[in-house]
């Protein structure tokens, strides 16, 4: 087998007047033009003839910038690139022996956009003047492939501390309605109770919230949802908003999927009745409305399914009128086929443009989130890359106990995906992810 070396490059879209080797390589700045190259060298799988790798960044009309690193006396594997201004810049990496010979080289165009991180694989080819062969993976991003970086200052939203979240808060259900992020999450009471409430921002990063008190609460005794209730999905459907909630009498019976309905997002008015029932089925005992979209005049409701001891799959509905749904004749549209996946797969986040499909969903053992994609909403195919973000990758571990319920939004000139974590606390918390593009 061919020795190899590993190079991860790591972007920073931020100007630093210092820059040091513990620089915050995803911290946001809109206004910056200059971004910092952070290199880490896999020294361990480095053919033994390699002792120094050199890296150069050229362009028209600026200075060269250089670094290197010496496998043999260098105390560490990282060398730091700063002060590099955004545009097309020629990157070029040379790998070489104890004498100055260059036995590996590699080069390749990146283009640098301040506030956006990109991918890009360079590839060093032998020289000739050395044997063996070189490898180098260049990934311009915080994870290879799919480059979603999580906020620095997560989390961005915690419990108030009051009865009604005392045990945390969760399932953030998120959209932008005009100028306005709106989300609704979960507050847990204890016991298995739980209700909703509500924030808004004019940015999704600083949230307020109008009132310390729930937006939508259990139902009264021996009602169907008198125990919990909590937002699986909200659109906003011409005028009016649509709450496909989850709610329960027992925790451990039947769980079934509400709606209630508003016209500020704040006062809610339940249907009298749960629009799609649990319990027809072992396999469909709980069910929980995760992702609601409206195509043309089709809803499609994305839910998740099954009970203790089951396996947790994914699941359709559609509905001519968002009130009653039929199931999929595909069901279960995705199911736990993976490792990583273990006894089940939850809680989806579906975007669409009409033509393409897209999904994230967690692990039930809530330690990392997948993504698949579809050509029609009911066949998906999971990506080779999952799971593609992992409770490892979260920002100074603010999630290394658990990461979970994803909730995918898309705006002009970025995507988001906001998420539950915990640390080493009881409570649960509210932060979000992002990565350029939509």
């Amino acid at each position: 087998m061919k020795p190899k070396i590993v190079l991860l490059a790591l972007m920073c879209v931020i100007v630093f007047n210092n820059c040091s080797k513990n620089f915050d390589p995803v911290s946001p700045n809109p206004h910056n033009s200059t971004g910092v190259i952070l290199l880490k060298i896999d020294r361990e799988n480095a053919p033994a003839s390699v002792t120094l790798i050199e890296a150069t960044l050229s362009r028209s009309g600026y200075d060269s910038i250089f670094a290197s690193l010496n496998l043999l006396s260098d105390s560490t594997a990282e060398v730091t690139l700063d002060n590099i201004q955004a545009g097309v810049w020629h990157l070029q990496v040379d790998a070489k022996d104890s004498v100055g010979e260059v036995l590996y080289t590699g080069a390749t165009d990146v283009e640098i956009l301040a506030g956006f991180v990109v991918q890009v694989h360079l590839t060093l080819y032998p020289t000739g003047l050395g044997t063996g062969g070189i490898y180098i993976f260049v990934t311009w991003g915080s994870q290879p492939p799919a480059y979603w970086i999580d906020y620095p200052h997560n989390p961005v939203l915690l419990p108030f501390g009051n009865y009604y979240d005392s045990y945390g808060i969760s399932q953030p259900t998120v959209i932008k309605d005009g100028n306005t992020f709106k989300m609704w999450y979960v507050a847990d009471a204890g016991g298995a109770v739980k209700y909703v409430f509500y924030a808004e921002s004019n940015d999704g990063i600083t949230w307020i919230r109008p009132s310390n008190q729930p937006v939508l609460s259990p139902g009264p005794y021996g009602s169907w949802d008198s125990k919990a209730v909590h937002p699986g999905a909200v659109i906003k459907d011409g005028g009016t908003y649509k709450m496909y909630y989850c709610g329960w009498s027992d925790p451990n019976d039947d769980w079934h999927v509400g709606l209630a309905t508003s016209t500020d997002g704040i006062v809610w008015t339940k249907h009298p009745f749960p629009v799609l029932i649990g319990g027809t089925s072992n396999e469909e005992k709980q069910v929980v409305a995760t992702s609601v979209i409206k195509i043309n005049n089709t809803y499609y409701m994305y839910y998740s399914a099954g009970f203790y001891l089951q396996s947790w799959k994914i699941y359709l509905a559609t509905s001519t009128d968002g009130i009653n749904w039929v199931r999929s004749a595909n069901n279960p549209i995705l199911a736990p086929s993976e490792t990583w996946e273990g006894s089940g797969i939850y809680h989806c986040s579906v975007l669409s443009d009409g033509n393409n499909y897209k999904m994230v969903y967690m692990n039930r053992a809530s330690t990392g989130f997948g993504m698949a994609t579809s050509a029609n909403g009911i066949n998906w195919s999971k990506s080779i890359n999952n799971p593609f973000f992992s409770r490892e990758l979260t920002h100074n571990n603010w999630g290394s106990e658990s990461i979970s319920y994803p909730n995918w939004l898309k705006l002009e000139n970025e995507q988001r995906i906001y998420y539950t974590a915990q640390k080493n606390y009881s409570t649960s918390r509210i932060g979000f992810m992002k990565k350029p593009g939509n």
